[in-house]
C-alpha cells in the first residue's frame, strides 16, 4: 500500500459487556495499519466504567456515551453525525478481537476487489481452528444460511477471495460514504438480521460484498451463546418473550419487502407466504409453538409497519443502480430452509428434522 492510507474508523457498541471486551479493545490496540482511530459507544448503565476500561488499554480512543439502551444498529448509526473525513468504517461488536493484520488486510481487498464492503474470515473464540464464518448466503425469501458446515475445521479451503451476500455483522468494512449515502443500519431492527439488510441495500446502490478470508477474527458471539441479552431495553415483554428466532425471521422479511422492487415483490411474496404457511402447519403438528409465533408473528409484525417499510424501500429505490435480477444472482436458488428441511427429514428422520429451529 503506498505510503498515504486511507483513514479508517474502528466503530465498537458496547453495552455491559463482559470480560472479552479488553482482549477486543488490544486486538486493536495491536494492529499493524498506521491510519486507525477507535470509537467505543457506550450504553447501558455501565458507561464510566467503559472510560476507565478503555483507556488502560487505547488512550487515545474516543468514547461517547449515549443515553438509554438503544440497539447495536441505531447506536452504530451514530457515527454518521461524529465522524468526517473517513474512507472507511470498521463496524464491531464488543466481542470481536482481530488479528493484527486483519485491518490492513481488508482495505487492501476493498481496493483490489472494488468492493464496498469487506468481511473477514470469522473462526471461533475458544479454538481459532474451527470455522464460524466465511460470508453468508440467503435465499430469495431472504433466509440466512451459512456458507459452511457447522463445526467446520479450518483447512483453508475456504479462502478465496470471492463475492457473498451477507457480509456477518460481528466485524464490517464499510466505505464510509456508502454507509452515509444509505443512512447507516435500519433503526428499525433492533437484533438479528441488520447485516442482512445492509449487505442487500449495499447491492442495491451497485457495491460489491466481497470476503477476504485473510484477515481473520474471532468471535465469541456472546448474543447466540446467551452470555449477552438479545436486545436489552428495547423489547416488550408479553406472555411470551422475543426469541432471536422470531427477530431473525422479522427482520428477513423486512428486508425481503424494502429492498424488492414492487413488481419482483409480487412474485416473491407469494411463495415466500405459501412457504411460511407449510412451516407454521409442520410446527404445529410437531408441536413446535416458538417456530410456529416466530413465523407467523415475523408477518403480522411486518404488516403493521407496512407504511414506514414502503417509506423506506422509496428512498431506497433513490439508491438503486442494480436491478432485482442482477442481485438475484448470489441468492440461492429455491427455499434454503425447505432444502435443509428435507434434507434432514431423509437422513436423521422426522423427530430430527422438526427438532433444529
Amino acid at each position: 500500500m503506498d505510503a498515504q492510507v486511507p483513514a479508517v474508523v474502528a466503530v465498537m457498541v458496547t453495552t455491559e459487556s463482559g470480560p472479552w471486551f479488553e482482549e477486543a479493545l488490544s486486538s486493536l490496540a495491536a494492529q499493524d495499519y498506521g491510519e486507525l482511530s477507535v470509537l467505543v459507544l457506550a450504553t447501558g448503565d455501565d458507561t464510566p466504567e467503559v472510560t476507565e476500561r478503555v483507556g488502560r488499554l487505547l488512550p487515545d480512543a474516543f468514547v461517547r456515551h449515549l443515553p438509554g439502551r438503544p440497539s447495536y444498529g441505531a447506536a452504530t448509526d451514530e457515527v454518521l453525525g461524529m465522524v468526517e473525513g473517513a474512507a472507511f468504517y470498521l463496524l464491531c461488536h464488543d466481542d470481536v478481537a482481530l488479528d493484527p493484520d486483519a485491518v490492513h488486510k481488508l482495505v487492501e481487498e476493498s481496493f483490489r476487489s472494488n468492493a464496498g464492503v469487506v468481511s473477514p474470515k470469522f473462526v471461533n473464540w475458544d479454538d481459532p481452528s474451527i470455522l464460524l464464518h466465511v460470508g453468508m448466503s440467503c435465499d430469495k425469501t431472504g433466509a440466512v444460511v451459512d456458507r459452511i458446515l457447522e463445526g467446520e475445521v479450518d483447512h483453508g479451503q475456504h479462502d478465496a477471495v470471492r463475492d457473498v451476500f451477507v457480509a456477518p455483522g460481528g466485524c464490517i468494512l464499510i466505505r464510509a460514504d456508502l454507509f452515509r449515502e444509505l443512512k447507516g443500519f435500519d433503526p428499525g431492527i433492533v437484533a438479528m438480521g441488520e447485516d442482512l439488510d445492509l449487505s442487500w441495500r449495499c447491492q442495491v446502490a451497485g457495491s460489491r460484498v466481497v470476503v477476504a478470508p485473510d484477515a481473520r477474527v474471532r468471535h465469541r458471539e456472546a448474543v447466540a451463546s446467551g452470555l449477552e441479552p438479545v436486545s436489552p431495553g428495547r423489547l416488550s415483554k408479553g406472555r411470551h418473550p422475543v426469541t432471536m428466532q422470531s427477530l431473525q425471521r422479522r427482520h428477513e422479511l423486512r428486508a425481503v419487502l424494502k429492498c424488492y422492487t414492487r413488481t419482483h415483490l409480487v412474485r416473491v411474496l407469494p411463495q415466500a407466504a405459501f412457504l411460511a404457511l407449510g412451516e407454521v402447519l409442520v410446527a404445529l403438528l410437531a408441536r413446535d409453538g416458538a417456530r410456529a409465533r416466530a413465523v407467523f408473528g415475523a408477518w403480522t409484525w411486518n404488516a403493521r409497519r407496512l407504511t414506514e417499510i414502503s417509506l423506506l424501500r422509496g428512498e431506497l429505490s433513490d439508491h438503486r443502480l442494480f436491478p432485482d435480477s442482477e442481485v438475484r444472482r448470489l441468492q440461492l436458488r429455491g427455499s434454503a430452509r425447505l432444502s435443509r428441511y428435507l434434507s434432514r427429514l431423509s437422513h436423521q428422520g422426522l423427530e430430527a428434522a422438526n427438532s433444529v429451529a
